[in-house]
């Protein structure tokens, strides 16, 4: 995403844009309450709304017309642990986990091809509300010597210097960076040793929301066919306040503000095959999403109780720099995945469904808004991104021949390589942090009533993952933690109403 890249050297350097690609490409367990209670695993059983996006031979399996919707309710919980300050902040929110219409239509009594259906289905890919506080206490190294660091690394033997990192005009304005007397290096007002107090803040709000288009057939209730295409819309908001307290006095605090808006398509294929009447194997296929996006940004910075080292006076008013808003056009295509799945039904008792997902994370591509790839960036993806896989489990007991009840389990390992923190990262545009993703894990419980045409399905899921975060890379010599530990947990309460016709 990021178009400007600080200049790091020494060991490889991971630009902020692979982290924020990253983040549009990941998509959650998000959809029907039947499909979330058992934890998506879908894709050899069909014949569910938000099913129909993970395999659209699943649209295959419907019999009849049907019209569902799914509202929810999310709470989402953060904890943080920087060297044993811990940090919590928490979110709530009412949202639409999806909504659909599919249309089946019959075929002549004597045809193999006994349906053919169509469906337009609203599905949420990915949310992104959540709120992050990491506080940290008698830290050793600031932002300012990272600047610095980075700055005083970029020297040329002539002694000369090239451009300077997207932080120093607001370092620089706010007095708080400047050249020795030697005129040879950058140094902070800080004294060697001195500690500070950290505080960051982070707000996150949008998601990924996709319209699903999808066309299957049933051919003799053995084979299920189904093509489909989606189009995406993201909306994600990002508002981050970094603050240090200096032990000898005197502070900074940077202001970041991040807008990302745009929309994309792909395309989806799909198989499901009987190969006896209680057993289901499933096949699909997935695209990655082609987007067009546009990033705008902004910063600001202002420090406080620092000193003129000419009057030796302390500056005022406080020292700030406002920048100027930014926006930035780009291209991003998300990775292709593959899902094999199996289903087993006990006859009308109930049944179990496993799904299996091949994720080529290294397939992640970015393009500049001329269409030319960044190929340094993607060069790095490629490096630092791993294949993953995920596996959700799911089951259904019919409690009568009207109630059922439901319950999963998924796990998601991390899309990243293992030792990727041991390098030194660079980020983009004047945001410092960055998180690192690890793995996530959830767990489902629900219950559905049928009467007649009409049905009411609910859903409780808890999502438990973790995640390092950096709130800026830290690759000097102390011995201080580099880095939170980030534990979310998020909880969501899923209904669905619907009727078939």
């Amino acid at each position: 995403m990021l178009l400007v890249i600080l200049s790091a050297c020494g060991l490889t350097a991971f630009a902020q844009a692979e982290f924020d690609a990253l983040r549009l490409s990941q998509s959650d367990i998000i959809g029907t309450a039947r499909y979330v209670s058992m934890s998506g695993a879908f894709g050899a059983l069909g014949g569910d709304m938000s099913a129909i996006g993970l395999n659209p031979a699943g649209i295959g399996v419907y019999r009849s017309s049907e019209f569902s919707i799914s509202p929810s309710f999310q709470q989402d919980n953060s904890k943080t642990d920087l060297g044993g300050t811990l940090g919590d902040a928490s979110k709530t929110k009412l949202l639409m986990n999806g909504l659909g219409y599919v249309g089946s239509f019959r075929t002549y009594d004597e045809s193999a091809i006994t349906n053919f259906n169509f469906g337009v289905t609203y599905n949420r890919l990915a949310d992104f509300n959540q709120n992050t506080k990491v506080l940290g206490t008698g830290r050793a190294t600031s932002l300012l010597d990272r600047v610095c660091s980075v700055e005083n690394d970029m020297w040329y033997n002539d002694g000369t210097h090239p451009d300077h990192t997207n932080f120093y005009k607001f370092l620089n304005g706010v007095h708080v960076i400047g050249l020795n007397t030697a005129g040879n290096a950058y140094v902070s007002p800080l004294s060697d040793g001195e500690l500070l107090n950290s505080n960051m803040n982070l707000e996150e709000t949008g998601g990924i929301d996709s319209w699903n288009f999808t066309l299957g057939a049933n051919y003799n209730h053995t084979l299920y066919v189904g093509i489909g295409v989606g189009i995406q819309s993201i909306l994600y908001d990002r508002k981050t306040t970094y603050s240090e307290d200096y032990q000898q006095g005197g502070g900074t605090e940077l202001r970041n503000v991040l807008s990302t808006s745009g929309t994309g398509f792909d395309f989806k294929a799909g198989v499901i095959y009987r190969p006896v009447p209680e057993l289901r194997l499933g096949l699909s296929y997935h695209t990655g999403t082609y987007y067009a996006l546009t990033d705008v940004f902004n910063a600001s910075m202002t420090s406080w109780g620092f000193r003129d080292p000419i009057t030796d006076a302390v500056y005022s008013p406080d020292p700030v720099v406002q920048g100027s808003e930014q926006y930035v056009d780009y291209m991003l295509t998300t990775p292709w995945q593959m899902t094999l799945s199996a289903a087993y039904q006990f006859g009308t008792k109930g049944l179990l469904s496993v799904d299996f997902d091949y994720v080529d994370n290294r397939s992640t591509t970015l393009k500049n808004g001329s269409g030319y790839e960044m190929t340094d960036i993607n060069n790095y993806m490629n490096y630092d991104f791993q294949k993953s896989y995920n596996l959700r489990i799911g089951g259904e007991m019919r409690v009568t021949d009207n109630f059922s009840i439901r319950g999963g389990g998924a796990y998601y390992m991390s899309p990243l390589i293992s030792n990727l923190e041991t390098f030194d990262i660079a980020t983009a545009y004047t945001r410092p942090e960055y998180t690192m993703v690890k793995s996530t894990m959830y767990a489902s419980m629900g219950a559905g009533y049928r009467s007649g045409a009409f049905f009411l399905d609910g859903a409780l899921q808890e999502r438990l993952s973790n995640e390092h975060f950096y709130n800026f890379c830290d690759m000097s010599a102390t011995t201080d933690v580099k880095y939170a530990v980030l534990t979310r947990d998020k909880i969501n309460l899923v209904m669905t109403a619907g009727f078939k016709f």
